[in-house]
């Protein structure tokens, strides 16, 4: 991918971005994997492509890299093997580049830590930075029609986060919208300083501890909420720790 990091194809000037990513969570970033091996496989063909992406660097649910927890799918549901088992850009690789491959094979367990997972998406991001513009927000898509009214091209507004005001468009044949989940909350329930999702859990740890904790109160039953739950259990032991969901315990 030929973008630099922030470079923009400006509306009248520059070259047509054959797709631009909203985006560079896991899955723009397998798409950028992707795109990476046409552009091996068809040098004659390259695809143009950039991604936008609101961080200020790669960060995949860093709230939640509790210690210890683990995926709740297989390694090889990586960013490849499944459409490619051979990439260079596989968890098997990552696990070779890092020394790692006899350790991970010898823990008898084909489920890798979150914290672990989370480093081989940052090894694999770290390929594409010249192609990522982060710290930039997409705030519009706007369809660029012929003279027949057919939908040809789309300009993506984006511009910096913090920093000096105005607005940048990057023209693109395609667009691809990797924004990731916005956080669901009980009905009539707002975030506030002492209401927030477990996705700021790692984020909220230092403010919970400047004074003690009596109670808290987990809503949910999946997997996220369980950890949760214990590491406020570990966190603070001479607390009560509330579990409240609507079914008859904890499932994946």
């Amino acid at each position: 991918m030929s973008a630099r990091r922030g470079d923009t194809a400006l509306t009248g000037g520059g070259p047509i971005d054959d797709l631009v990513g909203i985006g560079f969570g896991p899955a723009n970033l397998a798409l950028a994997i992707a795109i990476d091996g046409h552009n091996r496989e068809h040098p004659g063909s390259p695809l143009r492509a950039g991604f936008l992406e609101r961080q200020e660097r790669f960060g995949w649910h860093q709230g939640m890299l509790l210690e210890g927890a683990t995926m709740q799918v297989s390694f090889l549901k990586d960013l490849v093997t499944m459409r490619d088992p051979g990439s260079r850009f596989s968890f098997l690789h990552y696990l070779q580049e890092r020394g790692r491959l006899a350790d991970f094979i010898n823990q008898k367990s084909f489920y890798p830590t979150r914290i672990e997972f989370h480093d081989y998406f940052e090894w694999c991001a770290a390929a594409f930075e010249r192609s990522v513009g982060y710290g930039r927000t997409a705030v519009a898509v706007r369809p660029v029609t012929g003279d027949d009214g057919t939908v040809e091209s789309v300009d993506v507004v984006h511009r910096a986060v913090e920093g000096p005001a105005g607005e940048t468009v990057r023209r693109a044949r395609n667009v691809a919208l990797g924004t990731g989940l916005t956080p669901r909350l009980p009905e009539g329930v707002r975030l506030g300083p002492h209401v927030w999702h477990n996705r700021d859990l790692l984020f909220r740890a230092p403010e919970l501890t400047v004074r003690p904790h009596r109670r808290f109160v987990v809503v949910g039953a999946g997997q996220s909420a369980a950890e949760t739950a214990d590491y406020l259990h570990r966190t603070f032991p001479d607390a009560e720790i509330c579990a409240v969901f609507s079914r008859y315990g904890y499932s994946p």
